[in-house]
């Protein structure tokens, strides 16, 4: 058999030649194999814990975007009333109409500031979350498999591995599980 060109001839012990395929090759190697690789990221959006997770995390984000729309537009619904209304004003009417709309501002401000802050202490908590999930699944898969060293994919270290050494899809198994 030919593999991208190459054909490998071994001889055994009796002297005959045996032309081999790479693939037969590799496939005894994998077999025999104790590395693998998978990816965290996938085991995340493949696996109902981490859909769960991320609906969860959408819904939040969805939720304070919505908050921060209304009061943006209620901002800007009170600052072309002021427009509007400035000739009727008085000098300190329209200057107390100012500070208020300052202080809606800033307020606006605070508000987007939290929600920015509440989202990352979400995200960082159903990150630990799915972790906690992660890691049980992992080390169960590794024991199964009997495997001495497992690659992080997303990690960008993996120049090409062979899609058979692929753990992930087993991961997320483990992790489904009830």
């Amino acid at each position: 058999p030919d593999y991208f060109g190459v054909t490998l001839t071994i001889v055994q012990g009796s002297g005959a030649a045996v032309q081999t395929g790479v693939p037969a090759l590799l496939q005894a190697a994998i077999s025999d194999t104790r590395l693998a690789y998978f990816s965290p990221q996938r085991a995340y959006s493949q696996s109902a814990a981490g859909q769960a997770a991320q609906a969860r995390l959408t819904a939040l984000q969805m939720e304070r975007a919505r908050e921060i729309d209304v009061r943006s537009k209620t901002l800007q619904t009170q600052q072309q009333q002021l427009e509007q209304s400035t000739s009727f004003l008085t000098e300190n009417a329209r200057g107390q109409r100012a500070k208020e709309l300052e202080r809606f501002e800033v307020d606006l401000q605070r508000f987007i500031q939290d929600a920015q802050a509440e989202m990352t202490g979400f995200q960082r908590d159903v990150e630990s979350e799915f972790l906690a999930k992660l890691r049980p699944a992992l080390e169960q898969v590794v024991k199964d498999k009997s495997l001495w060293l497992v690659f992080n994919d997303d990690a960008g270290l993996i120049a090409w591995a062979n899609p058979a050494l692929d753990i992930t899809r087993e991961v997320v198994k483990h992790i489904d599980q009830p």
